[in-house]
């Protein structure tokens, strides 16, 4: 199967493409999609795709951007371009980046389902050309952990019992390291034949292990010692210190220790699976199979996680609109630990951290023009979340960067601080207002807060709160709105609790009140 990933900020258009075709009949698998141009780019770095099929028009950075941006990064990679209408100039462009076609919307099911067979044609080609390759006929020690690795049906025959005596690696446990390169900014490196080099000749004077390069990783297999704690400090410590030499990163994972040679395969297998979860462990040095992971997983409803979720969101709001830093990180935490429970992959956290912190800085943004001069590192800002390789170490970061541009709000003085309580009220008196949330925000108990407001402006927050909703139901109702839509549009779920409300405070229902009022 070859891979797809589609980009365009419209869902609809999103799901759609996935609809249009039998995607697998053709040999093809959609793995992904993006809705903006930085959620593409680090997809396509997860991904590494095939085809990217790249709406022109999108907010922020647009397709064109983009493209160019990824031709830089892999010349080869085939590339369809979709448009809303026929744009010569932008075709144009488009086409000096050396994109396949150029497609407008909506999609030809024909048109697209013929390049599809086409470009199939030619992938196959070029996988021939890579696999048309002479096998490996000498014999190390490096190619017999290769061997081993590889072809897990293998069983020890007296040859194979003869070659692992003459390597030296008859022992009496064994345990595989992965090591994952990267680059400064946390971005895929790739296994790095200096790196290895380096490694090989410390391991072989420490007696260590063996190391090998499979697939995109450095390996090695631990030889045991009796002083395994102290050697596994000295190993983690010798490989980051030659892949800071190059001016790497790195992640190091261990797998489970196995009896035997034939059983490395398994020891393999815990290493990859702790290397995929890696961002979800909070270790500095080598991730095995005594680490905590954080990740756990629960009985949670998705709905009810989106709500928990929103409330989140408006509380980092708040937070940053009142000047309550303080409570930033600790509501970052929150909404990881949410996603978690989700079992949220470590792309989808990201993701949906990247998506809060835009909403919260836009939102900010259109409110407080001091912060219009910070936009110009804003979106490179954002983009640094998708570079984090432990979800603590993004949360870290996500709450400084809100930080950041929390400190870039002129706030009011304390001495007017109830009236930024009343500001905050008329802007946001439909939705789910509560005197704990304010209260846990502004760091005041709730009774505290609640008898300064009452002080300050002779009403309890519930029926200032009231008072506020009640003055726009009237100006809705004037206007001839049905009952059920002011009563959602001043914060009430509940339409017949609105009556109710509604005629306690005024005196007269609101059908009356419309009625009266449209006369």
């Amino acid at each position: 199967m070859y891979s797809v990933l589609i980009v365009d900020d419209e869902l609809a258009i999103r799901e759609g493409l996935v609809a249009l075709l039998d995607w697998e009949s053709l040999g093809y698998q959609v793995i992904d999609s993006a809705a903006n141009a930085i959620e593409a780019k680090h997809k396509f770095e997860l991904y590494s795709p095939d085809l990217m099929i790249v709406d022109i028009r999108m907010p922020g950075r647009d397709g064109l951007e983009l493209v160019e941006e990824l031709r830089k990064l892999d010349p080869e990679m085939h590339i369809i371009i979709l448009s809303g209408y026929a744009d010569f100039s932008y075709a144009k462009r488009a086409l000096s980046f050396g994109i396949d076609n150029y497609l407008l919307k909506p999609v030809d099911e024909d048109e697209l389902q013929l390049y599809l067979a086409n470009l199939s044609i030619e992938l196959d080609a070029r996988i021939a050309d890579r696999k048309n390759h002479t096998a490996v006929k000498v014999w190390s020690r490096e190619m017999l952990v290769q061997s081993l690795l590889m072809d897990r049906s293998a069983q020890t025959t007296p040859i194979m019992e003869t070659t692992v005596l003459e390597a030296g690696l008859l022992w009496d446990s064994y345990q595989v390291v992965l090591i994952r390169l990267l680059l400064q900014d946390n971005s895929d490196h790739g296994p790095s034949t200096v790196v290895k080099a380096r490694l090989a000749k410390s391991f072989e004077e420490h007696d260590w292990g063996v190391v090998f390069l499979l697939d995109s990783y450095l390996g090695v297999l631990l030889q045991p010692s009796f002083q395994k704690e102290l050697v596994h400090k000295l190993m983690v410590q010798n490989i980051q210190e030659v892949v800071f030499d190059h001016e790497l990163e790195c992640i190091i994972t261990a797998g489970n220790m196995v009896n035997t040679l034939e059983d490395i395969p398994v020891s393999h297998q815990s290493a990859l699976a702790r290397m995929k979860e890696h961002f979800f462990y909070d270790e500095p040095g080598m991730i095995g199979p005594d680490s905590m992971k954080i990740k756990k997983e629960l009985s949670v409803s998705p709905e009810e996680i989106e709500n928990r979720l929103g409330s989140v969101v408006e509380r980092l709001f708040f937070s940053m609109d009142t000047g309550s830093s303080a409570l930033l990180f600790s509501l970052i935490q929150e909404a990881g630990e949410l996603m978690i429970t989700a079992n949220y992959s470590e792309m989808a956290v990201k993701s949906r951290y990247v998506r809060i912190v835009t909403f919260l800085l836009n939102k900010l943004s259109l409110q407080y023009k001091e912060l219009s001069p910070l936009h110009s590192s804003m979106d490179e800002q954002i983009e640094q979340i998708y570079k984090h390789i432990s979800l603590p170490q993004l949360q870290r970061y996500t709450s400084t960067l809100l930080e950041y541009y929390e400190k870039g709000i002129t706030h009011d003085d304390m001495e007017v601080f109830l009236k930024r309580m009343l500001d905050l009220i008329h802007r946001h008196y439909n939705k789910n207002l509560k005197l704990d949330t304010l209260a846990d925000v502004f760091s005041y108990s709730s009774a505290y807060l609640g008898k300064l407001f009452k002080n300050s402006t002779g009403y309890s927050f519930n029926s200032y709160l009231d008072k506020v909703r009640m003055e726009k139901a009237k100006e809705l109702l004037t206007q001839g709105y049905k009952i059920h839509l002011v009563a959602n549009e001043v914060g009430f779920s509940d339409v017949d609790y609105f009556r109710e409300k509604f005629k306690k405070l005024e005196g007269i229902s609101p059908s009356d009140y419309r009625r009266k009022n449209l006369e």
